[in-house]
């Protein structure tokens, strides 16, 4: 069993309490951006860049730098997947906000569109159910 690791962001608008996804390619689903670790870089490092290349947008990360802070944020979770080949993906979860007003753009050669979801418009689109566990979970603790 290989194993990938990873790291993706749920990017929240705190003013309307809308999570930004992606439609992608290989899935056939609307997901958050994210992707592989690259060499020498850092979960953060790869859930920013990952953020940037699929919507245009660049984001604050959301969280707790503990004990010290110099360290890195803290993640709101580590998530396990497995793919078909039995692969191991180990996906470094984030919290992120936008800088800037939205003019995300999307990467045509991972995505088919990108969109803005309320939590209500989640049940209506074709996701996996733990986006709308993460997504609940930001709305109650985090973005409120």
């Amino acid at each position: 069993m290989k194993r990938h690791f990873c790291a993706s962001i749920f990017i929240v608008d705190p003013k309307t309490k809308k999570i930004l996804l992606v439609k992608h390619k290989k899935f056939n689903k609307w997901v958050q951006p994210g992707g592989h670790m690259e060499e020498n870089e850092t979960p953060e490092e790869t859930a920013l860049r990952e953020a940037y290349e699929e919507t245009g947008l660049r984001i604050d990360l959301v969280g707790e730098r503990f004990p010290r802070e110099s360290d890195f944020i803290k993640p709101l979770g580590v998530q396990k997947n497995t793919n078909d080949k039995g692969d191991l993906h180990i996906d470094f979860i984030y919290v992120g906000i936008p800088r800037e007003e939205h003019y995300e753009k999307f990467d045509k050669d991972e995505s088919y569109a990108i969109k803005w979801f309320s939590r209500d418009e989640l049940e209506h689109y074709d996701v996996f159910p733990d986006i709308k566990i993460t997504f609940d979970y930001i709305l109650k603790n985090i973005v409120r």
